[in-house]
C-alpha cells in the first residue's frame, strides 16, 4: 500500500469501525425508541465533527492563515453539541438539592453526558489523527525535496563526466596526431565506439557491469596507443553475475587518474586494475606508479570528487572508497554493495 494512502485508511477504520463501536456502548436502542431524529441527528453530527477537524480546523492552524477561524469553529462545534444533546429534553441548569442544601451546577442526564462523552472522544481523536497527518506529510514533503535536490545534483555530476572524459581522451588523439602516429586511424576508430557507449548509457541510471567493464577495456586500449615499453598495464576482470549492474561511468574516472598521472616516457611503471564481482559485491581496485613531476597536485582533482559525490548521492551507504599515496604508488580501493542500494530489487524485478 502506498504510504500517502495511510490517512485514508485511518479514517475509514475510524468512520466503519471505531465510531460505532462507541456509539453502540450507549443505549442507542432505547433512545431509537423514544427519540429517533436525536440519535440520526448524533450521529451524523458526530461523523461531521471528525471531517470538521480533520479537514478543516488543523490544516487551518498549520497554515496560520487565519488565527481565529479555528477558535471560531471549535466554539460553533461546542454549541452545536450543546444543543443536540438537550433535544427532546428539558435544560436543567440547576438540579435537585443535595445533601446540606447544596445544588449541583449544570446537572446533566445520563442521554447528555453520553453525548458529551462521544463528542470529547471524536474531537481528541480527529485532532491527534490530524496532527500525525500534518506531520506525516510534512516529512514526505521534506524527503521528496531531498530527492528532487539528490536528482539535481547527480544530473549535474553526470554532466560533467563527459566534457572530463572528452578532455583525457582527446589529448590521447593529439598526441596521436601531431607525432603522425600509423595507429592514430584505429585509434580514432575505438574513439568513435566509446562515444557510441558513451551517449547511449551516460542517461541511464544503471547499466550492466559487464558493458562497465568492457568500456574501461576499450579505454585502456585507446590508452596504450600513446604509450611506451616503459608502462605495463594489468586488467583483470572477473565477474560472477552477468545480471549485476553498476552506476555508468563511475569506474572509469579511477582508470583516468591512473593513465594521467602514473605514466611516465622514461621511466618503468605499472598500472593495475582489477575488477571483481561476487557474493553480491563490487569490488574495484587500481593501483599504479607516482611520478613526483606528475604527481603534485591539490585535493583531489575534478573527476575524483565528482566521482566522490556520485557515490555519496547513488550509493549512500553502500560504498566504501579508501585512497592511499605512499609516495612511490598510488592506489585507490573501492567496494560497492549493491543489495544495500534502496532500489536494489526494483532493479532486478524489471530485468
Amino acid at each position: 500500500m502506498n504510504n500517502r494512502n495511510l490517512p485514508l485508511l485511518i479514517d475509514i477504520i475510524f468512520c466503519v469501525i471505531l465510531l460505532p463501536a462507541m456509539i453502540m456502548l450507549l443505549p442507542v436502542e432505547r433512545w431509537l425508541t423514544h427519540h429517533p431524529a436525536f440519535v440520526v441527528m448524533l450521529i451524523l453530527w458526530l461523523y461531521a465533527v471528525y471531517f470538521i477537524h480533520r479537514k478543516l480546523t488543523i490544516p487551518l492552524i498549520f497554515s496560520r492563515k487565519n488565527c481565529w477561524a479555528p477558535v471560531l469553529i471549535f466554539i460553533a462545534a461546542i454549541m452545536v453539541t450543546w444543543l443536540i444533546s438537550g433535544l427532546d429534553e428539558p435544560r436543567r441548569f440547576f438540579g435537585p438539592d443535595r445533601p446540606g442544601g447544596h445544588h449541583r451546577f449544570f446537572w446533566l442526564s445520563p442521554r447528555e453526558q453520553g453525548v458529551w462523552f462521544l463528542f470529547v472522544v471524536v474531537t481528541v481523536f480527529s485532532i491527534a489523527v490530524s496532527l500525525l497527518t500534518e506531520l506525516y506529510r510534512q516529512m514526505l514533503e521534506k524527503k521528496e525535496l531531498e530527492q528532487e535536490k539528490s536528482r539535481a545534483e547527480l544530473a549535474l555530476y553526470k554532466a560533467q563526466i563527459n566534457p572530463h572524459f572528452l578532455f583525457n581522451t582527446l589529448n590521447t588523439l593529439y598526441s596521436l596526431v601531431i607525432s603522425r602516429s600509423d595507429q592514430a586511424e584505429q585509434a580514432f576508430v575505438q574513439f568513435t565506439e566509446m562515444m557510441k557507449y558513451l551517449y547511449s548509457n551516460a542517461s541511464s541510471d544503471f547499466i550492466p557491469l559487464t558493458a562497465e567493464a568492457e568500456y574501461i577495456r576499450q579505454y585502456i586500449g585507446l590508452q596504450k596507443f600513446r604509450l611506451n615499453e616503459h608502462t605495463k598495464v594489468d586488467f583483470n576482470v572477473t565477474i560472477s553475475d552477468n545480471t549485476a549492474v553498476i552506476a555508468p561511468m563511475l569506474l572509469i574516472t579511477f582508470v583516468e587518474n591512473a593513465f594521467k598521472y602514473g605514466v611516465s616516457s622514461h621511466n618503468d611503471s605499472v598500472i593495475s586494475i582489477r575488477l571483481l564481482q561476487d557474493n553480491d559485491r563490487i569490488s574495484f581496485n587500481v593501483r599504479n606508479s607516482v611520478f613526483p613531476e606528475l604527481s603534485g597536485r591539490k585535493g583531489d582533482g575534478i573527476g575524483l570528487a565528482n566521482c566522490r559525490k556520485r557515490l555519496a548521492l547513488i550509493y549512500p551507504d553502500a560504498h566504501r572508497l579508501s585512497i592511499s599515496d605512499s609516495g612511490d604508488a598510488y592506489e585507490a580501493d573501492l567496494t560497492i554493495m549493491p543489495k544495500k542500494h534502496p532500489v536494489y530489487d526494483k532493479i532486478h524485478s524489471d530485468r
